[in-house]
């Protein structure tokens, strides 16, 4: 059962991610250049691939869980 709280807990937290990802996005275009939020843009989108990674690693935890159980 701790498991699964844990991981509630962390998917919560992943999601939240997403709602200000978003928000960052905006802020970029509004208060940066156009070359200065493309920069940005760059290196946040490496950290997407970053966190997309833990996704799966997660799904991975959850469907090896499953199995066990």
């Amino acid at each position: 059962m701790e498991y699964v709280a844990k991981l509630t807990q962390f998917h919560a937290q992943f999601r939240a991610i997403g709602t200000n990802y978003n928000q960052i996005v905006k802020l970029l275009h509004t208060h940066f250049s156009e070359r200065k939020a493309l920069a940005m843009l760059y290196k946040l989108e490496n950290e997407t691939r970053e966190l997309a990674a833990v996704g799966q690693r997660i799904i991975a935890l959850c469907e090896e869980f499953r199995e066990r159980w």
